[in-house]
């Protein structure tokens, strides 16, 4: 299959300046921003209460599971679908979200994090177990895939809180996707995921001449290095 790059390559924008407003502060819904937080700390003090029944201390200790279990984030992308005021999917395979009023498709990677950690530099994965899924062929009748969004959304892995959140046009990562997966395949490798981070994607944004936009938890100013 003959490859096409659908975006641009570093060499075509030898002559910009990428950081001349590539960088833009995004919005949330702060309505929706500390919800799981909260309902954290509510639990919370629900299981140091001496005197819940049997049954509330199953539910508490169900809903912290969820929060923190490493074998899913599927609570924290539903509340980024509330943060970004679009429609929540839940289908298994496919995009996360969709923004209905421009019908650009979201894909979410939230990532729990101990306070302190390299937030801008921990991996996130894309399974990338065949070329149809890089070139857009999961979910794709009825989205404008290639106005795709992806999100990394770095959470407190104590508090559940947010401590920022960064979203990319995914067409960044096209090629060095494709690039990667070929590669992987002359190792013979099986199960491929592609491995990127924040720090990764803001470069390839640079790279494309792509804006990408930013939100930084307050709480966590001193420790996040912009």
């Amino acid at each position: 299959m003959e490859l096409i790059d659908y975006y641009k390559t570093k060499q075509d924008f030898n002559m910009i300046d990428y950081y001349t407003g590539i960088k833009e502060e995004l919005n949330v819904n702060e309505e929706h921003i500390n919800t799981i937080a909260e309902d954290r700390r509510f639990n919370e003090e629900i299981l140091n209460n001496p005197d819940i029944t049997d049954r509330q201390n199953r539910f508490a200790n169900y809903i912290i599971m969820g929060m923190t279990s490493s074998a899913s984030n599927d609570i924290y992308e539903g509340q980024l679908s509330k943060v970004f005021g679009i429609t929540n999917i839940n289908t298994k395979h496919g995009w996360d979200a969709n923004d209905e009023i421009n019908n650009e498709p979201y894909e979410f990677k939230p990532t729990k994090l101990k306070k302190g950690k390299n937030y801008f530099g921990t991996t996130v994965s894309i399974r990338d177990d065949n070329i149809d899924i890089i070139h857009h062929k999961r979910n794709k009748n009825g989205y404008n895939n290639y106005q795709a969004n992806f999100v990394i959304g770095i959470i407190d892995d104590n508090t559940s809180e947010f401590i920022c959140i960064y979203k990319f046009k995914e067409n960044i990562l096209y090629m060095d996707r494709i690039t990667e997966y070929y590669k992987a395949k002359e190792r013979k490798v099986g199960r491929w995921c592609y491995p990127t981070n924040i720090n990764k994607c803001i470069e390839l944004s640079k790279d494309y001449s792509e804006k990408y936009y930013y939100w930084h938890n307050p709480k966590y100013h001193s420790l996040i290095n912009t």
